[in-house]
């Protein structure tokens, strides 16, 4: 059929069909080079920046679109790179080309890459693509659809240090509409640390303003360090943004982020009505949080409030009240402690406490019966950055005066240097309530869990501890603690009237072990002996040199497996249970009484002393001495034997030598003689034997002869 004979309309939609075939297959024969040069120079004059552009390419069908392949451009000073891409494939509009104009409808950029830097006051690298705007009006974007794929960001901060956006897929829908949606996904590499980032949220760009909001944004992030592992972080809120000057908001905001730092798992959340970041830093509302660090043997829970906080002129965060709750708690303790404080943070890694107010009370299961308050007031910094906490105050413990330092490194390998001056530590209170009790059952096994990853150094000072009716002033030690090794070198205090001076070590590595070398110079063992081992019989004034070691698995194990070397050097004392020179004067005055054999001493009458020596060697609990002498009055003492630690035994024979020269006759009568004496029995309450055989004979010859 000839063309002149079909309708006009179908005449119409033939030649715009032949018109579209025709321009489908002249489009590859067009040099489009021209274009490309054009291109290039409007861009490069237009932003400021040498553009580059390798390739322009069109097509027609299923849509108009126009191909930008291997486009570089370059920062203001046309050599460094700034921007590249592989290709981007641009749709453009049928009604726009009608009219001679470019309408830019759609985007798919392949393989890009950006750099941004912070600059020193404050703008951003890029602050003169958004000045310098495109002279040409015959060109449009009018997105409804943006993708990119393969995409990588660099950034660099004022510190200079690189922060990659890798791998990133982002896909924006109506970006500039009320209703529009953006998701991104990525790689982030960090200084310390790596992981995945995902975003979610509404988005509405207006270019006019330079700003954007992301309604509902939900940010999440997957992050692992080489100490912090399986790091979740997710933050939510509503977010405004704007450039020229830069600034941002996230109103409704929450943040929740769990990590685990070895056996322990680290919980963290809060929440906040605005955040603000604008040329001036950081701002926000009132701060509400939750903090949770569990392990398998304790777990510390926190709760914190910040009136708000904003930044100062250097940039720091600051905040005029800080309100801290913290709950520490394990199978043997628990404290409770409350700070209130100024606080500074510094870059997101140092926090600072300084003038801060701490109120609580510790409580431990050996001692039952309340709550030991503490008050302290000082400074403390946090770096999480090196893993290090410094602190230094000043307040009561249980209404003594204390000064405390500390620091602390690696928060799972940790490290500890502390200082401690305590005026007075009474813990008579806190022991449980019982009829002359024990504190620990003898027989228990001691626990040296504490022992086992603590490594600390650090010097402590009592001036006096209260533990029952044990007393001691004025404790200075050092103490050092690493590979399950537990040490007080040197160790001095006044004890008992006396002095102590000396040094003592644990060792748990294998079979937990314990070691002391002491000398207790000038002391009244007689309150020591009492107030430690219940034992009565023996009081005086002077020394104790002890050079011992034991298994430590329990207090049992301890006093049955004591070896080593002790000295006892006493003066001006008495032996309770026996007044040697009064029971000899009276065996002396009485024959009948002699010839009846063994005669048991008066357990109530005192042998008093001048001096008392005795040097023991112990073996597996058992001391034993060959050379224990003292003088009493008128009678000279000397032996040995045997003193049982682990069942509280003694055995000991001694010879008694009346030295005459008392002016008492029943007594003087017997110069020379050597009466043995033996004490055996319990520790405690030993009995005392007077053997008369010798003094039986001395006195049967006497008679005889007269």
């Amino acid at each position: 059929m000839p063309l002149h004979q079909l309708s006009l309309n179908t005449r119409r939609v033939l030649y715009s069909v032949l018109a579209g075939l025709a321009l489908v297959a002249a489009i590859p024969l067009v040099d489009w080079a021209p274009l490309k040069h054009r291109i290039e120079t409007e861009s490069t004059g237009s932003l400021g920046r040498q553009v580059h552009v390798g390739a322009v390419r069109f097509a027609v069908l299923p849509s108009p679109n126009v191909t930008l392949e291997d486009v570089s451009i370059s920062e203001p000073d046309r050599r460094t790179p700034f921007l590249r891409w592989e290709s981007a494939r641009f749709s453009l509009g049928w009604q726009a080309l009608w009219h001679g104009r470019a309408e830019l409808v759609d985007g798919r950029i392949q393989g890009l890459w950006l750099s941004v830097r912070a600059l020193g006051d404050g703008r951003l690298s890029i602050d003169d693509l958004f000045t310098h705007r495109p002279k040409s009006n015959r060109i449009d974007w009018r997105p409804s659809r943006l993708d990119l794929v393969g995409a990588a960001l660099d950034w660099r901060g004022q510190d200079g240090q690189l922060n990659q956006l890798q791998n990133v897929t982002l896909h924006a829908l109506d970006p500039e509409a009320d209703t529009g949606a953006v998701t991104l996904q990525g790689q982030v590499s960090a200084p310390g640390w790596g992981g995945g980032l995902r975003l979610d949220s509404g988005l509405s760009i207006d270019r006019a303003h330079l700003s954007a909001r992301l309604p509902g944004m939900r940010l999440a992030i997957n992050a692992v360090t080489p100490e912090w592992q399986d790091g979740h972080f997710e933050l939510a809120g509503d977010v405004t943004a704007a450039a020229l000057p830069w600034r941002g908001a996230i109103t409704k905001t929450a943040a929740r982020a769990v990590v685990k730092h070895g056996d322990q798992l680290w919980q963290l959340n809060f929440a906040t009505p605005q955040l603000s970041l604008d040329e001036h830093g950081l701002s926000t509302g009132q701060l509400d949080g939750e903090l949770g660090i569990k392990s398998p043997s304790r777990e510390l829970d926190g709760k914190w409030q910040i009136e708000k906080l904003a930044a100062d002129q250097t940039g720091t965060l600051v905040a005029d009240s800080a309100r801290v709750h913290l709950q520490m708690l394990d199978d043997a303790q628990n404290a409770q402690l409350d700070v209130v404080s100024p606080l500074r943070l510094d870059g997101w890694q140092r926090l600072a406490l300084e003038g801060f107010v701490l109120t609580g009370g510790y409580r431990h299961k050996s001692l039952p019966r309340g709550l030991i308050k503490l008050e302290l007031g000082g400074r403390a910094a946090i770096d999480l950055a090196k893993e290090r906490l410094d602190w230094d105050s000043r307040g009561k413990l249980d209404g003594s005066p204390l000064a405390a330092q500390l620091s602390l490194e690696n928060f799972i390998d940790t490290h500890y240097a502390f200082g401690i001056d305590l005026g007075k530590l009474d813990l008579t209170p806190y022991l449980p309530v019982a009829d002359h009790a024990a504190l620990v059952d003898p027989g228990q096994s001691l626990a040296y869990g504490w022992l086992h990853d603590l490594a600390a150094r650090g010097d402590v000072k009592i001036g006096e501890l209260d533990l029952g009716r044990f007393r001691v002033f004025n404790i200075k030690t050092h103490v050092e603690a690493k590979d399950q090794r537990f040490a007080l070198d040197p160790l001095t205090a006044d004890i008992y009237g006396g002095t102590l001076d000396g040094r003592l070590a644990l060792d748990t590595q294998k079979t937990p072990h314990i070691s002391t070398t002491q000398s207790l110079r000038n002391m009244e063992v007689a309150a020591l002996l009492s107030d430690t081992f219940n034992i009565d019989r023996l009081s005086g004034r002077g020394t104790i040199n002890l050079d011992v070691n034991a298994p430590a698995g329990s207090l049992d194990a301890i006093r049955h497996g004591l070896t080593g070397r002790a000295e006892l050097l006493l003066a001006h004392g008495a032996l309770s249970g026996l007044d040697i020179s009064d029971t000899l004067r009276g065996l002396g005055s009485n024959l009948a009484q002699v010839l009846g054999g063994e005669v048991k001493a008066d357990t109530s009458r005192r042998t008093q002393f001048s001096n008392f020596s005795a040097r023991f060697l112990l073996k597996e609990g058992i001391a034993e001495s060959r050379d224990l002498s003292f003088h009493a009055p008128f009678v000279s003492l000397s032996g040995g034997g045997k003193v049982d630690l682990g069942r509280n035994q003694i055995d000991t024979l001694l010879q008694a030598t009346v030295l005459g020269g008392s002016g008492v006759p029943g007594l003087d009568t017997l110069k020379g003689t050597v009466v043995p004496i033996q004490i055996s029995g319990a520790l405690a309450s030993p009995t005392y034997k007077v053997d008369t055989s010798g003094l039986r004979a001395r006195l049967s010859s006497t008679v005889s002869a007269r």
